[in-house]
C-alpha cells in the first residue's frame, strides 16, 4: 500500500511543482478558498458509511444498499448546497470569482454519490492492490487533465478541472473495478447511523483541526497568504499522509479482527508505531533541515515565505502521525466516543492558540497554533489509549527512541553540510545541495539507526522485521543478517 501510495504521491508532487511554476500563489488561494466552504458543506454527509461495513462480520445486501442510497441522497445534497453557498461565500472572502468555481464544484460532489459501494470491499477483504490501484487510476486521470489544462490556460480552472475529473474517473472506475452493483434501499438505516452517528462528529471536529486555519488565514490575510500557507502544509504534512495514511488504511480493518482481544491490538500499536516512527522521523527531520532547498528547487522564489511554515508544520505532521494509528485503534475497539472528545480539545485549544499566536506573529502563528494543538491531543490520545490497551510507556518508548536519536543525529549532520554546500566559499548550485543533502541524509540515518539498533544488543522490533524483509531482496539470508 505504501509503494503504491508513492506512485500515486508521486504524480501530485509532480503536479503540485508543475503548477506553482505555471500559476501563482492567489490561484492556489482561490482554489483552497471553495474547498474550504466545500469541505463544509461536505460535513453534512460525513457519516464515514464505509466504516460500519468494514467493522460488521457479515453485513447483507441491504447494509451495502442503504449505504450508498444515502451516499447518493448526501451527494445531491451537499451539490446543491454548495451551489446556494456560492454568492454568500463570495461576499464573505470579498473575492468575486468563487462564484463560478463554486458553482463547478458543486457538480462534482452530486457526481461523487453514484460511485459504486463495493468498491469498500477492498478495504474489507484486505485487497489492498485493487484498493490502491482504484485510488491511483483517479489520481493519474485528474494528473493528466490538470497538468494538460494548466499549460492551456495558465489559470485556477485548471485546478477544479482537476477535482471534477477525479470525480468522473472515480465512478467509472468503481463499476469497472468490482461486480457489485447497488440499488435504493433504507432497511438497514438503523444498525449503519448506530455506529456513523459519532463518526460523523468525529469528521465535523476534524474539519476543524483542518480546516479552521484556512478560514482565518483567508480571511484576515487573503489568497495570497492563504495559498502559501496551504502548499507549504501539503509539503509539511507529506510524510504523515503518503507515508503513514496507508499505513493506517491497512491497520484499520487489521485491527477490527483483534477486537476480541484488545491486549493484542496493544502489542500491534506498539510495533506498528515502531515502523512508523522508522519511516516518519527521519523524513519530518530531513524535510524541516533542507525546506529551503526544497522551496527554491520545486516550487521557485516566489514561495519562499513558506520555509518558515513549513519548519513548524512538519513537527504537527510528525506528532499526529503517531496519533493517527491510535485513531484506527479507537474505531477497532467501538470507542469512537474517545476520539471525538479529544479532538473537541484539539479544536478548542486550535481556535484560541490562533487568537494568541496570531497576534504575536501574524500568519505564521496559525502554524505555531497547530503545532500547539496536535501536542495537546497527543497527549490525551496515549493517556488514554495506554489504559485501554494496557501498554506501557516503558515499552513503547523503548520501541521509539532509536528512530528518534538516529533522526536528530541525521538532522544535526544534514544542517551541517547543508550550511556548507550553500554558505561556503565555493557555494554548490541549489539542486546538487539538496542531492547532496538528501543522499547524506539517508546514509547517515542508515547507519546510526542500524549503529544504536546493534548496541541496544539487536532486540526483536521494528529493526528486526524491516531487516528479515529487506535483505532477502539483495541475497542475504535472515540467520545471515541477524549473525552480521
Amino acid at each position: 500500500m505504501v509503494l503504491f501510495r508513492l506512485v500515486e504521491r508521486s504524480l501530485s508532487i509532480v503536479s503540485t511543482i508543475i503548477l506553482a511554476r505555471l500559476l501563482v500563489p492567489a490561484d492556489f488561494g482561490l482554489v483552497a478558498m471553495a474547498m474550504s466552504v466545500v469541505a463544509l458543506i461536505e460535513l453534512a454527509s460525513a457519516f464515514s458509511l464505509d466504516v460500519p461495513l468494514i467493522q460488521r462480520s457479515s453485513p447483507t445486501r441491504d447494509h451495502y444498499d442503504t449505504a450508498w442510497t444515502f451516499k447518493l441522497l448526501m451527494g445531491a445534497g451537499c451539490g446543491l448546497a454548495i451551489a446556494l453557498l456560492a454568492h454568500p461565500a463570495a461576499t464573505f472572502y470579498s473575492e468575486p470569482r468563487l462564484v463560478s468555481v463554486m458553482l463547478a464544484l458543486s457538480v462534482g460532489w452530486v457526481l461523487q454519490g453514484f460511485e459504486n459501494i463495493g468498491v469498500v470491499n477492498f478495504r474489507r477483504n484486505m485487497d489492498f492492490r485493487r484498493e490502491l490501484m482504484f485510488l491511483l487510476g483517479k489520481k493519474l486521470v485528474a494528473f493528466i487533465i490538470t497538468v494538460s489544462l494548466s499549460l492551456l490556460l495558465r489559470s485556477y480552472w485548471a485546478l477544479v478541472a482537476g477535482i471534477l475529473t477525479s470525480r468522473l474517473a472515480g465512478i467509472a472506475l468503481s463499476y469497472a473495478m468490482e461486480p457489485y452493483r447497488p440499488r435504493l434501499c433504507f432497511r438497514a438505516w438503523t444498525d449503519l447511523f448506530s455506529v456513523s452517528s459519532w463518526l460523523f462528529i468525529n469528521n465535523l471536529l476534524h474539519y476543524g483541526t483542518q480546516r479552521l486555519s484556512h478560514f482565518f488565514i483567508g480571511r484576515l490575510h487573503g489568497s495570497q497568504a492563504l495559498g502559501l500557507y496551504t502548499v507549504g502544509a501539503e509539503l509539511a504534512y507529506l510524510p504523515q499522509t503518503e507515508l503513514v495514511a496507508p499505513i493506517n488504511r491497512a491497520v484499520f480493518p487489521g485491527y477490527s479482527r483483534m477486537v476480541e482481544n484488545p491486549a493484542e491490538i496493544g502489542r500491534g500499536f506498539i510495533d506498528i508505531n515502531a515502523v512508523i516512527a522508522i519511516i516518519v522521523f527521519p523524513a519530518c527531520v530531513g524535510l524541516a533541515v533542507v525546506a529551503d532547498l526544497l522551496v527554491a528547487v520545486l516550487l521557485g522564489p516566489k514561495w519562499a515565505d513558506a520555509v518558515p511554515l513549513i519548519r513548524v508544520l512538519v513537527i504537527a505532521g510528525g506528532l499526529s502521525a503517531l496519533t493517527s494509528n491510535a485513531y484506527s485503534a479507537y474505531l477497532a475497539l467501538n470507542r469512537a466516543r474517545v476520539t471525538t472528545w479529544i479532538l473537541a480539545v484539539e479544536v478548542v485549544v486550535l481556535i484560541a492558540a490562533m487568537v494568541l499566536f496570531s497576534r504575536a506573529y501574524g500568519f505564521i502563528g496559525i502554524a505555531y497554533a497547530e503545532l500547539t494543538a496536535v501536542v495537546t491531543a497527543v497527549a490525551c490520545s496515549y493517556g488514554l489509549l495506554f489504559r485501554a490497551l494496557k501498554i506501557s510507556v516503558a515499552r513503547y518508548v523503548s520501541n521509539i527512541w532509536r528512530p528518534i536519536a538516529a533522526a536528530a543525529l541525521m538532522g544535526l549532520a544534514v544542517a551541517a553540510l547543508s550550511e556548507g554546500a550553500i554558505g561556503g566559499r565555493n557555494p554548490l548550485p541549489v539542486i546538487l545541495a539538496l542531492f547532496a543533502c538528501v543522499s547524506a541524509g539517508v546514509v547517515i540515518y542508515a547507519i546510526a539507526l542500524l549503529g544504536l539498533w546493534l548496541l541496544s544488543g539487536k532486540p526483536q522490533g521494528a529493526e528486526a522485521t524491516l531487516l528479515r524483509r529487506v535483505l532477502p531482496r539483495f541475497g542475504w539470508s535472515t540467520a545471515h543478517g541477524q549473525e552480521s
